[in-house]
């Protein structure tokens, strides 16, 4: 007689996990992924935040947002969505409280934050084909940046460390790649009502 094992959760990829809790609801799923993200969201929120409280209450927000944002979206890749998601949660945090006035006027820290991802976190199927159809469009250092910042979650320092660069020409490639992807996805989506 043959005995059936079940698979442990924790072997599971990031992908099984999203598709298995969408379909099961199981919250044992979601600890297991927010389990091996915590370091991430808890990064996130503290350096959005600047304050261990403030960060530990955001981290369970966003824990609360997932049980619910995983069951409306079509998630590709968990981690730079999380990443999105954790950065929105805690940047909405900040309107809320007033803070956004007063925040660090450090130009690294106030370029990252105003460049909150403009399609991940409300993205539909059809828009994240878009996107990944529109990010082959970009051109050299342009594209690398862009991935690096939004699907790594890399600061505008750590890409100017890593492509040995200044920050005012990272910020100048990842502004134009946000543009240069906007305007392509908007002119996808134009095309796609033209022919529906």
């Amino acid at each position: 007689m043959f005995k059936i094992f079940k698979k442990n959760p924790s072997n599971y990829s990031d992908a099984e996990l999203v598709a298995r809790y969408q379909k099961t609801g199981d919250m044992d799923l979601l600890g297991v992924l927010t389990e091996r993200y915590t370091a991430l969201i808890y990064g996130v929120c503290l350096k959005v935040l600047k304050h261990e409280a403030e960060a530990e209450d955001a981290f369970m927000g966003v824990f609360e947002k997932l049980t619910k944002k995983i069951q409306q979206h079509d998630i590709q890749e968990f981690r730079p969505w999380l990443h999105v998601l954790t950065r929105n949660h805690c940047l909405e945090i900040l309107r809320k409280k007033g803070k956004h006035l007063t925040v660090s006027y450090d130009s690294e820290f106030m370029q990252s934050e105003e460049a909150v991802h403009p399609f991940m976190e409300e993205a539909t199927n059809g828009k994240l084909e878009a996107l990944s159809g529109c990010l082959d469009t970009l051109k050299g250092e342009q594209k690398n940046c862009v991935q690096l910042f939004y699907f790594e979650g890399k600061s505008y320092k750590d890409i100017a460390e890593i492509k040995d660069m200044s920050l005012g020409k990272v910020r100048s490639y990842i502004q134009n790649g946000r543009r240069n992807l906007k305007n392509c996805i908007e002119a996808q989506e134009a095309v796609n009502k033209l022919n529906s």
